[in-house]
């Protein structure tokens, strides 16, 4: 299976910072300037001085044959494929 790149997004830190503070906020926990952390929908985040950065932890989907389909695994934080016919069976890439 080909790897896809990561994504990157960059936000001003404004959009997440806490009122009166110089912190980030991220559904609605706190984190002080320089802290990384783990988002609920996998990515990985930094709070810096001008924004915070938050990466995903996995590739895009990847080119699924027609009878397949890619599902995204939030647990583990990557795709599966599996077969259209029988969701419980893995496609092979």
């Amino acid at each position: 299976m080909t790897q896809l790149p990561l994504y990157c997004c960059y936000i001003l830190r404004a959009a997440l910072l806490i009122e009166n503070s110089v912190d980030c906020m991220d559904n609605e926990i706190a984190y002080k300037v320089g802290a990384m952390w783990k988002s609920e929908d996998c990515y990985t985040c930094y709070c810096g001085k001008v924004t915070a950065i938050c990466c995903t932890d996995y590739a895009q989907a990847p080119d699924v044959p027609n009878n397949c389909e890619a599902i995204f695994d939030k647990r583990l934080c990557k795709y599966k494929v599996y077969s259209k016919e029988n969701p419980d069976v893995l496609c092979d890439m």
